[in-house]
């Protein structure tokens, strides 16, 4: 197997990665800590985890469990044998069966974890960082806190999208009541119509006949149209078109990634109280879906740290800091308490998307309140045009 080592060459005083031939990590670390290096992360290259019913398993309740019945004084081998033997599904039974058959053959946690494929990077990593100082529990704690922040933001995006959505759903169930019902009954009453007429009547009279001609394919359309939005929403390809439409728009992709930014900050903290690196915290955080740009930059910031610049200078130049974070960032690297200041500029990106949020929900309500009525008020207009219609010829 094929292992991309990072260590630190003394010799050199700078930061090298390389590729390792080995039968397992703690060999390939073994072949340059054999050279005097300093090992400082090992991981496998050319392999994708297995995923044990990862859209059944929820990693948050799987951290509270873990914790509390470490917590009361079991081991981890224990506490994943107590939690294998509840029933919970097939699903987690599964996931649990090859934790405690990872532990068994002597493997560390993380390594278990990472084994399995269904827990995020940023909970192996910290897991990964409690094994060098036996915090594991804290670990767990901090992941909580993590998933409880965005978690929150995500909330506050779903309960800003309901209003809207039921707003927009009523409206076109109404227009469509309006539209396949009402207007076909309407349009015999003015089949006999002679004389002048306006043009929205004109058009009524059109739209009236052709929903009565074709209206069982039109029902028909328009039922594959919402099993199609359906299935687009459940597969994900809606929420990545809506990314897509989102990131077109320069206004909105700022406030975007407002989010991403908090989600990467609060995963540093995370990584670096566990003891990681803040370099080699920032390859772990390309894993963090954050977007193909902010990724990039990422990587960028990652670079600049492995050659030696400081990381006020190295997350400045990536873009990845306004002047707030690079002050806090400075004074991290003054008095060592970054994971503090990590976690404060985390707060700070939370706090502008969560204000963006409400000041956007303001906004949009109204607006799409008035889109609404201005649909189904000129849809009940147009079915009333001819009565003025026929009103003004018997004049």
């Amino acid at each position: 197997m094929q292992y991309r080592v990072r260590w630190f060459d003394a010799a050199a005083q700078a930061v090298r990665e390389q590729l390792a031939e080995a039968d397992s990590e703690s060999t390939a670390a073994g072949s340059v800590a054999g050279d005097g290096g300093v090992v400082l992360s090992v991981q496998r290259v050319g392999s994708r985890p297995s995923r044990l019913g990862s859209t059944e398993f929820d990693v948050s309740w799987w951290c509270r469990e873990l914790r509390t019945l470490l917590d009361a004084g079991m081991t981890v081998v224990e506490a994943l044998e107590t939690l294998h033997a509840q029933p919970l599904g097939r699903a987690r039974a599964d996931i649990h069966a090859a934790l405690v058959g990872h532990l068994r053959q002597g493997r560390a946690l993380s390594s278990a974890m990472q084994s399995v494929g269904v827990f995020p990077a940023v909970l192996v990593a910290g897991v990964k960082g409690s094994e060098r100082t036996s915090s594991l529990v804290a670990a767990l704690d901090d992941y909580l806190r993590y998933h409880e922040m965005l978690d929150r933001l995500r909330k506050q995006v779903v309960s800003a999208a309901i209003y809207p959505a039921i707003v927009v759903s009523l409206g076109a169930v109404i227009a469509l009541f309006l539209l396949l019902f009402v207007i076909p009954r309407f349009s015999r009453m003015y089949a006999d119509l002679h004389g002048p007429v306006s043009m929205a009547t004109r058009t009524l009279l059109t739209l009236s006949r052709v929903l009565a001609e074709h209206g069982t394919l039109v029902a028909a359309g328009l039922a594959v149209l919402g099993v199609g939005l359906l299935a687009a929403w459940r597969s994900g390809a809606l929420a990545a078109a809506a990314a897509r439409v989102a990131a077109s728009i320069p206004a909105l992709e700022r406030r975007i990634e407002e989010f991403r930014l908090a989600k990467l900050y609060q995963s540093l903290a995370l990584m670096f109280r566990g003891g990681y690196a803040l370099d080699d915290a920032l390859g772990h955080c390309t894993a963090l879906g954050l977007g193909q740009h902010l990724s990039a930059r990422v990587q960028q910031a990652r670079e600049a740290l492995a050659r030696g610049q400081r990381v006020s200078t190295a997350l400045s130049e990536a873009q990845l800091t306004d002047e707030v974070s690079q002050r806090l960032l400075s004074v991290g690297e003054r008095t060592g308490n970054f994971d503090r200041v990590l976690s404060t500029i985390a707060e700070r990106h939370a706090a502008n998307f969560t204000t963006f949020v409400e000041r956007a929900t303001r906004v949009v309500e109204p607006v799409l309140l008035l889109l609404v009525a201005l649909v189904v008020g000129g849809i009940v207009v147009a079915m009333y045009m001819p009565v003025f219609d026929i009103a003004s010829s018997v004049r």
